[in-house]
């Protein structure tokens, strides 16, 4: 009895042949990826680039524009007069930092006194106090020693024209003595303007005494 064998040799070369389509197709899309990402690399870089020119275009004009209004401005010139120097110079000299100066005020204080209130009005600067005191003190010298601690304070007395007493008045509150009593810091001279429009007068034929 023959026995017969059946043999097929495409098998092998068939295998190979879907292997290497595979290996084809997997690097076909490896590269389109590769692609992808480069194109999308690509655009952002682009509009990076772009919103920078922009800007720097932005930033440009605006550097223009300030230069042309500097030139325009030193072509006109500005003239400024002696009054105005004077003015400002008057401004600064009389110029008052009230919460710097409070501050101080604040960390003056004595023991035992307190402030009560605060007023400005016609260039006078009104501070109420208050103070416990007894049958010992005398009362002006409390005052007097408050006053002599106001002005021998730079960063208080500096600008001010006078510190001085206003007026005062004891008390008994809940069996405690107490002196209530108010100093006027003088920012001018009361007297300045008052001399001021007497020379004026006097400088004007038919007016004044």
């Amino acid at each position: 009895m023959v026995r017969q064998f059946t043999i097929n040799l495409n098998k092998g070369e068939g295998e190979l042949v879907l292997k290497h389509k595979k290996q084809e197709r997997r690097s076909f899309l490896l590269l389109l990826l590769m692609v992808l990402i480069f194109i999308v690399l690509g655009g952002l870089t682009w509009a990076q680039n772009e919103a920078v020119n922009h800007e720097i275009a932005n930033r440009q004009a605006k550097l223009d524009q300030i230069k042309y209004e500097l030139d325009s401005l030193k072509r006109e010139g500005t003239n400024v007069s002696k009054d105005d120097v004077m003015a400002l110079a008057k401004l600064e000299k009389e110029r008052f930092l009230w919460a710097k100066r409070l501050e101080v005020l604040t960390d003056l204080m004595p023991a035992g006194m307190a402030i009560t209130g605060l007023e400005y009005e016609q260039n006078t600067f009104k501070i109420k106090c208050i103070a416990m005191i007894d049958s010992s003190q005398k009362e002006f010298e409390i005052i007097s020693k408050f006053i002599e601690l106001l002005k021998t304070t730079p960063d208080f007395r500096s600008g001010m024209f006078d510190i001085k007493f206003d007026q005062s008045v004891r008390k008994i509150v809940e069996d405690q003595d107490v002196l209530l009593f108010s100093v006027n810091c003088l920012t001018r001279d009361p007297e300045a303007k008052r001399t001021q429009r007497r020379e004026q007068r006097t400088l004007i034929p038919g007016t004044g005494s």
